[in-house]
């Protein structure tokens, strides 16, 4: 059983499937190193980096592996990051949502909230699924408090699971919403959503 590409998208955001014409913009929206503190890889490091990253993306979608998305700031008609559904096991109603990067004006946003409620909605009330699963790197502790502040819970930590680009090695923090959980963290999030400022250019 094969996961659709779909577009998903709100009045502020829009997740669009990650396609090869997208290579520059994701570019631009990752090359600040900063952004790949905690990551296995620098996935934007340089143009042929992120040209690499996107067609392994794209293979993994062909193999039923990975469905990846840009982010698009709709209010500035931008692609400010990316974000995936991967580890997908639909025979056992599971998915684990991940690969996510936003440019550093866009992290601390309305926009990571509102990708996560579209991501997370799709996955429980169309896919009918179980379990989201998410996980970071066990000292982002950023990227900890944000996965914790959607509802999700602490599930534990892999040890030493994964070598990084620059020969650290790296425990995964694991969290998990299940279904039963789902209606709470819903209403939770949904009062914690954010709308953009726009700021009023007219002398």
């Amino acid at each position: 059983m094969a996961l659709e590409s779909i577009m998903l998208e709100d009045e502020y955001v829009a997740l669009k499937p990650m396609q090869t014409c997208h290579i520059e913009d994701l570019y631009r929206a990752g090359k600040d190193l900063s952004i790949w503190q905690w990551t296995t890889a620098k996935y934007c490091e340089t143009l042929d980096a992120t040209k690499l990253w996107v067609e392994s993306c794209l293979e993994n979608s062909r193999l039923n592996m990975q469905r990846p998305f840009v982010i698009v700031d709709k209010t500035q008609d931008k692609i400010v990051g990316s974000t995936s559904y991967l580890n997908i096991f639909l025979e056992h109603k599971a998915i684990e949502i991940g690969y996510t990067f936003l440019t550093p004006s866009a992290q601390r946003s309305y926009v990571n909230r509102r990708c996560k409620l579209l991501l997370l909605t799709h996955a429980f009330e169309t896919l009918n699924l179980n379990r989201v699963a998410l996980q970071t790197h066990e000292k982002n502790q950023r990227s900890r408090t944000a996965i914790l502040a959607i509802g999700a819970t602490y599930e534990g930590i892999h040890r030493n699971c994964r070598i990084q680009q620059d020969g650290t090695i790296r425990s995964s923090v694991f969290y998990s919403i299940i279904k039963p959980e789902w209606p709470l963290a819903k209403s939770a999030l949904l009062a914690k959503l954010t709308k953009p400022v726009i700021e009023n250019t007219k002398v």
